[in-house]
């Protein structure tokens, strides 16, 4: 649901609307072979340490970041993308904190964290939904955009320090949770900070044109 939610917002910048064929396959193989590392629990050393675990979650999210922004055209894309589609693309993070709140009520996930998670999960969302729809309208849109970005940013790292310091050793490193950790939080986190990158030079180009005129 999160690869045809990410490929349709980024269709919405596409004068054609058609999906990418070429991103959705890129998504899916990785889903393929993290479904089968994980699986399969070949992935990781089944006891991997939690500062070695933490490690690899950050080396997860530079590679992505040198894909984003090293492949001519995916950074396209990414760049192309308005403000609206990039806080529009956080909105699914409500279905992936309902699930925690879901696993933490079946006992999938220790309860304090599933409910924490999952309501700060759906938080992010929400926020980036608001964000998008008034960024063109509001003149708070702005700083909207901004509480949006940063609050999303905080929830993931917080997440990923927690499941990999804390409860790795309970949750083990082929838990569930770990389709989230190496699939959409790296890209959730690199639509935040490109997000925040346009803001500040939009701000610089407002400021240009203030000085001109």
């Amino acid at each position: 649901m999160m690869i045809i939610y990410t490929l349709w917002v980024i269709s919405l910048g596409d004068k054609n609307g058609k999906l990418s064929i070429g991103l959705g396959t890129g998504m899916l193989v990785w889903l393929g072979v993290l479904h089968f590392g994980l699986s399969t629990k070949s992935l990781f050393p089944e006891d991997i340490s939690s500062i070695a675990f933490l490690i690899i979650i950050f080396i997860a999210v530079g590679a992505v970041g040198a894909l984003l922004l090293l492949v001519k055209p995916i950074r396209d894309k990414l760049v192309a993308l308005t403000q609206k589609q990039l806080l529009l693309l956080q909105g699914v993070r409500v279905f992936f904190g309902a699930n925690f709140l879901m696993q933490a009520s079946l006992g999938g996930l220790p309860q304090t964290f599933g409910i924490l998670d999952g309501w700060t999960h759906i938080a992010a969302g929400f926020l980036g939904l608001i964000a998008a729809f008034t960024l063109a309208t509001d003149k708070d849109g702005e700083r909207r955009a901004w509480f949006a970005n940063i609050f999303g940013v905080v929830d993931i790292l917080v997440v990923a320090s927690t499941l990999a310091i804390i409860l790795l050793p309970t949750l083990t490193p082929f838990h569930p949770m770990m389709y989230a950790v190496f699939l959409p939080a790296p890209l959730w986190l690199w639509f935040h900070l490109v997000s925040m990158w346009k803001l500040v030079q939009n701000k610089k180009q407002t400021a240009t044109k203030g000085s001109q005129a």
